[in-house]
């Protein structure tokens, strides 16, 4: 091999799981360098937005169980270590017909995997949760070990807890290639080079661009909405009183977290994530119809809200056919992935970012079989479940 080798590892994409990726590689005391096209904690990809729901009992199945509790475990000591309110335990409410695909896998799930909840019935959810108006026959399923994560503040101590351990985090540095070699892998930006022994695509929605054809023609930039709303009595959406939630509710799917600042309450959800061609080119403002969309969900499902949005945004992530990640190496070689998270990938990333690490330090392949990049070549799977 001709010239020197800059890191050990290279993370393509210092977002969700690339900042943690490279906190636990550098933890390990492996040379590392992050690629960052903007700055970790940016509001232009998949991190921005106030919070993400953190949730233990999950309807996507108790395969992710494990992967979840230590998360848990993960994003506590990144609170510790880097001094900030990360994970916010607030508990999380799932709301909808028993009968229904989503309040029964969640149950199966929570019975399988040995995760405890509670299933309110309607007069139960109006004496300790009025803020819902639940229609006839819905309940409501508590797991009190769910809550809420501050995104961009989780990323961003990340990023610093790597630096502190001696990672390169390269911000403002966009990358144009990312080539394969027999003993290492070149990283360009412009006319600037970078050679590492392996590297890891964490990119999100530009993921693709670095992938071969046959798997990037497989994935697709989404674009999710998220609205704030107004409430009518503030202290009733605080996080000691207003738990974390989503709902399936005669045909809408709708999530949402407390206020975080006293005074806008996240709902969103009620306008399904759409597929765009360029996570580059994406319209953040939101049209009328989907105002009108997420705006009669509210009126209806949570009356204590004034229905008209105070904040709205958009962002981007990848999506994959079966909404599982793709976690692990590309064809055996020194090229990974750890993207294509389906908007619902941050809750697990601290632990997902473990096992990658692991797997590099280690040599081994995908952590978790479901998550194995090959699973595409026996054909499509089924599309993705909803977001939250």
């Amino acid at each position: 091999m001709t010239g020197s080798i800059d890191a050990e590892t290279g993370v393509i994409g210092v977002g969700t799981v690339g900042a943690a990726l490279l906190w636990q590689l550098a933890r390990r005391g492996v040379p590392a360098i992050g690629f960052e096209r903007y700055a970790p904690g940016h509001d232009r990809a998949a991190v921005g937005g106030e919070s993400r729901l953190f949730r233990v009992a999950y309807a996507e199945g108790a395969r992710y169980t494990g992967l979840l509790r230590r998360a848990l475990g993960q994003w506590r000591e990144l609170e510790a270590a880097a001094g900030l309110p990360l994970l916010g335990a607030c508990g999380g409410l799932s709301i909808g017909r028993p009968e229904q695909d989503y309040i029964r896998n969640l149950l199966a799930s929570a019975r399988e995997s040995g995760t405890p909840v509670e299933v309110l019935d309607r007069p139960a959810m109006r004496a300790r949760y009025p803020q819902h108006r639940l229609l006839e026959g819905e309940v409501g399923v508590l797991d009190e070990q769910a809550g809420f994560l501050r995104c961009e503040a989780a990323v961003v101590a990340a990023a610093d807890q790597a630096e502190r351990h001696g990672a390169r985090v390269l911000r403002r540095t966009e990358i144009d290639a990312v080539v394969e070699h027999d003993d290492h892998v070149e990283i360009r930006a412009g006319e600037q080079r970078w050679r590492v022994r392996q590297a890891v695509l964490c990119a999100g929605s530009w993921t693709g661009r670095f992938l071969p054809d046959g798997l990037r023609r497989r994935l697709r930039p989404h674009r999710l909405l998220l609205t704030w709303f107004l409430a009518r009595r503030p202290e009733e959406y605080t996080p000691a009183r207003f738990p974390i939630f989503i709902r399936e509710s005669a045909g809408v799917h709708l999530y949402g977290a407390p206020s975080l600042d006293g005074a806008g309450v996240k709902v969103a959800g009620a306008v399904p994530a759409m597929p765009v061609p360029d996570p580059d080119a994406i319209e953040r403002r939101h049209s009328p119809d989907e105002i009108a969309a997420v705006s009669a969900a509210v009126a209806e499902l949570l009356p204590g809200l004034h229905p008209d949005p105070i904040r709205a945004d958009a962002f981007t992530d990848l999506y994959t056919p079966d909404g599982d990640p793709l976690v692990g190496r590309i064809g055996g070689g020194r090229l990974s992935i750890a993207s294509g998270f389906s908007g619902r990938g941050f809750k697990y990333a601290s632990a997902l970012a473990a096992d990658v690490a692991d797997m590099l330090a280690n040599g081994t392949g995908a952590p978790l079989d479901f998550m194995a990049p090959e699973r595409f070549a026996a054909g499509d799977p089924p599309d993705p479940g909803k977001d939250g």
